[in-house]
């Protein structure tokens, strides 16, 4: 099961890179699958990485703790 963000827009960098190495998947493959997709914006202006958004990528990469969503 995936943590909630710190953010209730999404996850953060430092958290995507947490979730990411407690499953074994290195960051860039992580990237390669998550693709182009929209971000939101921290009020620091950092990147946050929707939840729908990193749960998809999980299922592509056959996580467990993926979930598809068909509007990706």
């Amino acid at each position: 099961m995936l943590p909630t963000p710190r953010n209730p827009i999404g996850y953060s960098k430092e958290e995507l890179e947490d979730i990411c190495k407690k499953r074994g998947i290195s960051l860039s493959v992580f990237d390669k699958t998550f693709g182009i997709n929209t971000c939101g914006m921290a009020h620091d202006g950092s990147i946050l990485y929707y939840v729908c958004d990193v749960e998809r990528t999980l299922y592509k990469l056959r996580s467990k703790d993926g979930k598809y969503h068909a509007w990706d």
